[in-house]
């Protein structure tokens, strides 16, 4: 426990991984939805999700090649 608390929040071991899949109020919370539909938006996009959060201060890196594992067959 020490030893995480004395990272920095900068730290890439750190970070939080938003999925399009999260957002997404069209999907169900079985097929990944993390947030009340209310509060979800139709279809994001991995691009979006980054301006928004560089918008508000966040240090934000996106990956191209990763893919959220409940969207096998996804076509980017």
């Amino acid at each position: 426990m020490a030893c995480a608390a004395s990272r920095s929040p900068d730290d890439q071991d750190r970070f939080i991984c938003i999925y399009p899949a999260y957002l997404n109020n069209k999907k169900t919370i079985a097929e990944g939805r993390r947030i009340p539909i209310s509060k979800a938006v139709e279809n994001p996009t991995a691009t979006a999700i980054q301006d928004v959060c560089s918008a508000v201060g966040l240090n934000v890196f996106l990956e191209k090649n990763k893919m959220y594992s409940r969207e096998w067959n996804r076509d980017n």
